[in-house]
């Protein structure tokens, strides 16, 4: 009896045992358990063995490649499903990759393997343009066309006789074509194919401009070829007419008249919009009195606009730009300006 319950407590310490080593698990050879091996089986799944170094079975992205960026980029972007599933996206597979090595990812294999969200949107349909609105250009003619190796001389200041191919018209019908003229706001047709339209013109201008070259003579010609009260000259004609649309016949009184005040006018423009911002105001500067855009159109009506130059200089200081003319003739300048002043045809019988 008491042999039979030995046997019973063996058994039952047998038992016992058996169930404590397989719960702690079964040593190895070594004397190292299978418990203990989980670490390092763990990190061989995650493909990074306990000493930090990839495995064979490390997705390629896991170390980077010298040359690499490390910064975040579009692969290191979650993707649309991250966030849902701790599973590996295909494209993280290591399954290709070679022992020892790293294979870059292919950016033509993640484009292919972007989830719909990711893709780029289609490109909206074209639209058509609104057409652009017609602004104002710069300079309002091209280059003046080359001015004249010598300012035009005036008949009444030239050494040479002038002619006179036909009467001269009353001074009372000169002073009403002058008027008229000036007192006219123009279309100048631009080379661009657009227009601009000009202001009328100061009146004391246009007839301080026809005394200093003629003496209001209508029927004068001068020796260099200037054509009555406003001398044209003959390649001033063809330029002017087709400038602004007209016709005018520099040899009678209305068409010369026309034609010099067209002139005028296309003067102002051009120095206006390219030395002055667009502004066609001939009056005094408030500030300094001076009148530079009047002075430019004056100098070359007679010299020519190729011959007469606005410099601008900006003040490093204070940012301010001011600009002095260059004219080739101030004296005819000052003339024009003194005559504007005296009206001496308003004295004259």
């Amino acid at each position: 009896m008491r042999a039979s319950r030995q046997a019973l407590v063996l058994v039952s310490a047998a038992a016992v045992s058996t169930a404590l080593l397989t719960g702690c698990g079964s040593k190895k050879a070594d004397g190292s358990s299978d418990a203990a091996a989980g670490p390092a089986a763990a990190a061989a799944t995650a493909g990074v063995s306990p000493s930090g170094t990839p495995t064979a079975d490390a997705p390629a992205t896991a170390s980077p490649s010298p040359g690499t960026s490390t910064s975040p980029g579009p692969s290191a972007s979650p993707s649309a499903t991250a966030g849902k599933s701790a599973k590996p996206s295909p494209t993280a597979s290591a399954s290709t990759a070679k022992p020892g090595t790293t294979k870059p990812a292919d950016p033509a294999a993640k484009a292919t393997s972007a989830p719909p969200a990711a893709q780029a949107a289609p490109a909206p349909a074209a639209v058509a343009a609104a057409p652009a609105p017609t602004a104002k250009p710069g300079p309002v003619a091209p280059p003046p066309p080359p001015a004249p190796a010598t300012p035009h001389v005036p008949p009444l200041q030239s050494g040479c006789t002038p002619t006179k191919p036909q009467p001269d018209e009353p001074k009372e019908a000169v002073a009403a074509a002058l008027g008229s003229a000036a007192g006219q706001s123009r279309t100048l047709f631009l080379s661009n194919g657009g227009t601009d339209r000009l202001p009328a013109l100061p009146v004391n201008l246009v007839k301080a401009i026809a005394w200093q070259e003629s003496g209001w003579q209508s029927g004068i010609l001068a020796c260099d070829g200037g054509i009555g009260t406003m001398q044209i000259m003959p390649a001033t004609v063809s330029w002017m007419n087709s400038k602004f649309g007209t016709t005018s016949d520099p040899k009678t009184l209305a068409g010369n008249v026309q034609l010099g005040t067209q002139l005028l006018d296309w003067l102002v423009a051009y120095y206006g919009d390219s030395s002055f911002g667009g502004t066609y105001d001939l009056s005094p500067d408030p500030a300094t009195g001076r009148t530079p855009l009047l002075d430019l159109v004056i100098a070359a009506y007679n010299a020519g606009a190729g011959n007469v130059h606005y410099n601008t200089v900006t003040d490093p200081v204070t940012g301010a730009t001011g600009g002095s003319v260059a004219v080739p003739n101030p004296g005819y300048v000052a003339n024009v300006k003194a005559l504007m002043a005296g009206a001496p045809w308003n004295k004259a019988g």
